[in-house]
């Protein structure tokens, strides 16, 4: 019996270590599983959101609401910064609103010349001349400011022209100021969250950075301040008009800004402001002046406070950690109810964790990436490869022909091949629209209201685009993007995109007309054919079907000139000459025009818009006098202006030709 019970258990016990041995390699299998699903996981986050705006966007903005809400009330307001402010204000008792009056910069800077500042910094460009007098003192104040002066510095790629950086380098080299590089570092989604310590083209120190001696050289991230306790602003914010006033009492001017850097900057309502990372504190404003973004980078560089985050490493080795715990619960068996708890159980925790690390550690975690890793990890291969066939599908089906014609569509779905990612050079035609002062109406409006206007409106300019066979680009808010001769060829598409602007001319007028109440503005249009590159751009899992390239950026630049040129409608010699004039309206040239950021001409043309056809020879004749007779181009404008004193384009060559400018060729200055 004993043997027979010995044998039993022996038996027993080999079969259980047998079925251990069996059961390893289904173990092995399930971690390997689980170990490529995080790594893939992992890639695909990380690389999303490194990649696509949107995401980056995102994580952008939950890392702005995790600083917002972990950020402590300051105690009092920094002691080392002060804001010198030029507002609305101080503007009104100037003589002009730009420049700023340099005298009474000049006044600023002798009232506090004893006050025993660190350092003055300027977030002003002295780009130009004003008042030599008023100039020079300016220049003289600085020369002689006990202490160091440093002045907003800037090159093209900040809108100056060589003129302005010659007038620029001149004034910091008779003032003796020391240059500071102005611009903000701003991410994919416009908002400011860091800052570079030196410019990264020119080499010259930032504003901040020269204000307060700083060698750093590497970008950091801000390290934004609250609102005091009691609700004041992080930093000493003086009126710049007031400043002179106070000059013959020297005694509370050094009481206010002795051993600060003192920043002096324009704070007004449409100019030089800038959304950042505190704009997710819904108790902060939308936006902030440039000076004050600039006041809290010198804070933090006078401070020494320093936002770390884990680095590409760091950020790896947490993404995979989460992409394991994402799979592990994903093969853990249990009902999926219980998987989704366990889920947002873990994903609280990662959120209280990076809280924690901001507020005790200013150590900056990643939030997103890590929260889709576990998702991604969690939802498993299958499921998304499912989800992406069915967003295929759909992008024909359906998707697609929101945006061209159902006759486009049947061709598109014919050829499906057309929609697979990259892009093709191709001769095209662009539209552009545009409202003009749509953003001061919608401001007046109910949103209800402004949303069953703004409907209406782009349902009609839609089906006019569709009807003439156009492709919707897209929507900016109230401007309508439209391509001709794609995905589908078509050889009159520049005939097709100015009948098509010239319709919605029509309609746009008529709209406008029924909605007087409202304010609705003129609807401006631009129309120009050349090569660009079209196809889908963007990622297997979105991407849009969309052009680039110098033609269409023309056509945008063209839309923006109706408003030098004071017309609705502007379109390129270019797309006239590939559409052919036979059968198109009448139209008039306005000028080869050297649109904004550009160097080539343009020649431009616009609908007669009242000018009666026996007029139209006299106005083509002064047109080709603008060159050879200037003279007796003004005499034929004269003449026009006085039968036709409304008309935009009369008014601007009168306008031009007692300025002085001579020739049919002439620059914007203006987008």
């Amino acid at each position: 019996m004993r043997r027979t019970e010995t044998g039993r258990t022996e038996h027993v016990l080999l079969a259980g270590r047998a079925e251990r041995l069996r059961a390893l390699p289904r173990a092995w299998r399930r971690w390997g599983l689980g170990l490529l699903v995080a790594a893939t996981a992992a890639a695909v986050a990380l690389g999303a959101f490194a990649g696509l705006p949107p995401l980056a966007a995102l994580e952008g903005g939950l890392t702005d609401r995790l600083q917002a809400a972990a950020r402590p009330a300051a105690p009092a307001q920094h002691p080392g910064v002060s804001v010198v402010a030029i507002t609305e204000v101080t503007l009104a008792r100037l003589p002009y609103r730009s420049p700023v009056d340099r005298g009474l910069l000049a006044d600023l800077l002798d009232a506090i010349r004893d006050a025993g500042v660190r350092s003055v910094a300027f977030d002003i460009l002295f780009d130009q001349p004003t008042e030599p007098e008023k100039d020079l003192r300016l220049i003289e104040a600085i020369r002689d400011f006990p202490a160091p002066v440093v002045v907003a510095w800037g090159d093209a790629r900040a809108g100056l022209t060589q003129e302005q950086q010659t007038w620029l380098e001149a004034f910091i080299e008779a003032s003796g100021a020391e240059r500071g590089a102005a611009g903000l570092v701003f991410d994919g989604d416009g908002i400011v969250r860091s800052h570079a310590p030196v410019d990264p083209v020119s080499g010259a120190r930032s504003l901040p950075a020269a204000a307060v001696g700083s060698q750093a050289s590497e970008p950091e991230i801000i390290n934004w301040l609250s609102r005091t306790s009691d609700g004041k602003e992080p930093f000493q914010v003086l009126p710049a008009h007031g400043i002179p006033l106070m000059a013959g009492q020297p005694a509370v001017l050094r009481g206010w800004l002795e051993g600060r850097v003192v920043l002096i900057g324009a704070d007004l309502p449409q100019q030089d402001r800038h959304r950042t990372a505190l704009s997710a504190d819904p108790e902060a404003p939308a936006s902030l002046p440039g000076v004050v973004v600039h006041a809290h980078v010198t804070a933090q560089l006078l401070d020494g406070r320093m936002i770390t985050g884990l680095g590409g490493a760091g950020v790896l080795a947490v993404a995979l950690a989460a992409g394991l715990l994402g799979a592990a619960t994903g093969f853990s068996g249990r009902p999926f109810w219980q998987q989704a708890l366990a889920g947002l159980v873990l994903l609280a925790a990662w959120l209280g964790a990076a809280f924690h690390a901001i507020r005790a550690e200013d150590l900056l975690l990643p939030v997103g990436p890590v929260a889709a890793t576990f998702v991604l990890a969690f939802a498993a291969a299958g499921s998304l490869d499912a989800l992406r066939n069915r967003r295929e599908k759909r992008f024909i089906r359906n998707a697609f022909a929101h945006y061209v014609a159902p006759q486009l569509v049947d061709a598109l779905t014919a050829a499906p091949e057309r929609l697979k990612l990259g892009g093709e050079r191709r001769c095209l035609s662009f539209l552009f629209t545009d409202i003009a002062g749509f953003t001061s109406m919608s401001e007046k409006l109910a949103a209800a209201d402004l949303a069953t206007l703004l409907n209406a409106y782009l349902d009609g300019m839609s089906r006019i685009v569709l009807d003439h066979g156009g492709t919707l680009d897209k929507f900016i808010g109230d401007a309508v993007v439209a391509l001709f001769g794609a995905p589908v060829d078509q050889a009159d598409h520049a005939r097709r995109a100015i009948e098509c602007a010239l319709a919605l001319d029509v309609f746009a007028e008529d709209f406008r007309r029924r909605h007087t109440a409202e304010g609705l503005g003129a609807t401006r249009i631009g129309v120009h054919s050349g090569e660009a590159t079209v196809g889908n751009f963007g990622g297997d899992r979105r991407f849009d079907y969309t052009a680039m390239g110098d033609a269409m950026n023309t056509a945008a630049r063209l839309e923006g000139a109706n408003k030098s040129f004071g017309t609705r409608v502007a379109i390129s010699a270019t797309a006239i000459e590939l559409a052919g004039p036979e059968g198109l309206p009448a139209l008039r040239p306005v000028g080869k025009v050297i649109l904004k950021g550009k160097k080539v001409p343009v020649a431009v043309f616009a609908p007669l818009d009242g000018l009666q056809s026996e007029d139209v020879a006299c106005y083509i004749s002064a047109m080709e006098a603008l060159d050879a007779a200037p003279d007796e181009a003004q005499r034929q404008f004269a003449e026009l202006g006085r039968r036709y004193p409304a008309d935009p384009l009369i008014a601007l060559h009168l306008g031009r030709l007692a300025a002085g400018e001579r020739g049919a060729t002439f620059e914007l200055k203006e987008k």
